[in-house]
Formats: structure tokens, sequence, C-alpha cells
């Protein structure tokens, strides 16, 4: 499933973008994504928060106990092999969401509660084109490495997303993940992370897998 140059980049920088990897389904997934919602409006969660610079984000959590496409979809060999290749053959599956974002997301980690300590993944896909100008996500590579210099030295700003340095999001250097619907983005829930509002409605199936702890 992957190579060994792609299981070395996710070591070394915390994320993999594979363009493509769903295409085949992105159409299943999308209309899953839609009747979900369509199913179970008593369970849409309207979240506006000072992470999302207070725009309102709209999701429901465990959605793959909601809809069997999507419950088979975290057993799919691809989905899978990713799963096992990053996190070993006894990894665990942890949740999953649907969301609405009509917001940007300041820099932030995925905690959720999870022990940091093992490796935690999130697989996401986007069913709207995004780029640099519409809300794709923007890593700072690197950042997931527990104890490191540079790592220690950017942590005291990820709480106000690096304003207390003087900056918006679009000015932290940081690498832009565009996504077409079909893409697979992962990355490490340590990873430093954020999107920039684009004026859009972006639609993300989540899936969460970890290392078994």
């Amino acid at each position: 499933m992957l190579s060994e140059q792609q299981r070395a980049f996710f070591e070394i920088f915390g994320y993999l973008r594979l363009p493509g990897l769903m295409a085949d389904v992105i159409g299943e997934i999308d209309a899953a994504f839609t009747a979900t919602f369509a199913e179970y409006p008593g369970e849409i969660v309207e979240w506006v928060h000072e992470t999302h610079e207070n725009r309102m984000r709209r999701f429901i959590s465990g959605v793959t106990g909601k809809n069997d496409f999507l419950d088979a979809l975290t057993r799919e060999p691809r989905i899978a092999g990713l799963a096992s290749a990053l996190l070993g053959e006894d990894y665990v599956f942890r949740g999953s969401d649907c969301s609405i974002y009509d917001c940007g997301t300041l820099f932030h980690k995925d905690a959720y509660g999870a022990n940091l300590a093992y490796t935690n993944i999130k697989m996401a896909l986007y069913l709207e084109p995004i780029d640099e100008h519409s809300g794709a996500i923007r890593v700072i590579p690197g950042s997931h490495h527990r104890g490191d210099k540079f790592v220690r030295q950017l942590n005291p700003h990820v709480e106000s997303g690096f304003r207390d340095l003087g900056l918006s999001t679009g000015q932290v250097p940081s690498t832009v993940l565009p996504s077409e619907p079909g893409d697979l983005l992962l990355w490490n829930y340590r990873l430093i992370h954020a999107t920039q509002y684009g004026g859009n409605q972006r639609r993300m199936l989540a899936l969460e897998f970890s290392e078994n702890y």
C-alpha cells in the first residue's frame, strides 16, 4: 500500500497526501455523507468556537455507526492497509465524523483526549475541491515530534493560533495541502495544522485510528 519512501515521509513530516486514492468510491461517500445528515438531524452539532474564528462548524459524530457504507469503509482494504502500515496490524479504530465547515480553523493539534504518547492519525476525505484560497489544510511539517526543540518553541504559540506573534493563519510558515474529491489526506494528531476561511462551506469525512494502547 505505502512505499518505504512514503512511510519515511510520514514519520519525518507527520502527514501524507494521497491523490485519487478513493476516487472510485467518492460518489458513494458523498451520498452516505448527505444521507447521514438527512437521517440524523437531531444529532447535528452546531459549534461556534474561537478555534473556528467564531464561525459555524456543523458535524455529526460516530457516523460509521449510523451508515452501513461508512461503517464498511473503515475496513475497506485501502483504508485498513494505510492504518496497518502506519500503526501496526493491531491498530484501533477510534472514531469518525462528518463535518460541514463554514469557518477557518486556527492552528492547533488534534488532541481529543487521545494518548499522544502513541501515534494517532486522522484520515480526511474532502467532498469539494479545495486549495489555499478555499480552506485547504495547512500543516507545519515536523511539528508532531515530541520533545523536539523546534516543537517546544512552537507550542507556547499554538493556543493563540500564533496571533500572539502578530501572524494571521496565512502568514504562519506552513505547507498547504490542496485536495480534490477522491484524494485522501492523513496526519498525525500531534501535527500542528489549520485552515484559512475561504467564504465557502467545506464537507469533510474524518476517520480516526491509533496504535493499540
